[in-house]
This record gives structure tokens, sequence and C-alpha cells, in this order.
């Protein structure tokens, strides 16, 4: 199930945040900045999953616990490619699709509350409705329950209308 939900992230409870991260883990701006500040804990146990797995490749996923009281577990999603010598920093739609798949790959029978912003949409600038389709291809069949939540209200009403 995937519905949408006009709220502020950082408001929300569930199992899973979707992190929109990058290939080497390290929390940043946007809601990443956001995880920071709720929970610093967080960028010790991606360090800890970066020591043990190494950097990530673009459109992949880990999955860790997330070690505040929000969620249980936090899924980092590689939208950027900050590892050195990349030449595609930036995210693009293949990126997008590559991640909603393997979220809905690893979810594929779970039945848990999952809250994501719009993948790749801030500082990613990506456009807010052909990721928001993307998402909605792979999400909306899938029996986990995610919500995609969405701050600003004109995004909102534009996407409530798709």
């Amino acid at each position: 199930m995937f519905t949408l939900k006009f709220n502020d992230i950082s408001k929300e409870k569930g199992d899973y945040i979707i992190n929109p991260s990058n290939t080497v883990l390290s929390l940043g701006s946007g809601v990443s900045g956001i995880l920071r500040r709720m929970c610093p804990e967080l960028q010790n146990i991606m360090r800890e999953y970066l020591n043990k797995n190494g950097f990530l490749n673009p459109g992949d996923i880990a999955i860790t616990i997330y070690p505040c009281e929000e969620y249980n577990y936090a899924i980092h999603a590689a939208i950027m490619d900050y590892r050195d010598g990349a030449k595609n920093v930036m995210p693009n739609y293949d990126r997008i699709e590559k991640i909603c798949k393997n979220i809905a790959l690893f979810l594929d029978e779970k039945r848990v509350k999952v809250l994501t912003p719009l993948l790749g949409t801030g500082v990613g600038g990506l456009d807010k409705e052909k990721v928001y389709k993307i998402m909605k291809k792979y999400f909306e069949k899938i029996k986990s329950e995610i919500i995609l939540v969405v701050h600003k209200k004109e995004d909102f009403k534009k996407l409530i209308l798709i």
C-alpha cells in the first residue's frame, strides 16, 4: 500500500525510515540532515556498516538499526555518488528506479510501516512528479504500508492529483 501524507517527516513514527543518502553513508542535508539532528547516534551505526561492508554503489540500499525511538530501522538509499572519482554524483531517474526496486524486494512479504520522502528531489533536484510515479509503480502493490511524507503543501496538492 502506498499513500501520500502532508506533514513534517520528523513528526512521523514507523518501523522503517527511508534515508535518501549517498554511497559513503554520510548524513548530510535534507532528510538525511533531519535524521542527523533527530538521532546523532545514527551516523555511528552507518559508519559501522560502512566499515564492515564497504561503500555502496549508486542505487544500492543498506539496512541498519535506527538507534533512537522514532523508528526501528533505517533504509539508506544511495542516491548521491560520493565515492572518489565518481563521474555521476547527482541522481537520475534510473537510479531512483533501482532504489525503489531494491526497497520493494527487501520489503517483499513484510507488513511494516515505512516512511519516505520523495527520493532525489531535494538536493538531487529531480522532478517531483516523475519521482512520485516511479515510487508509486514499485510501492503501491507491496504488503507494507509505505507513506510518502510531503512537507510542502503545493507539492502535496499536485501529487494528490496524479
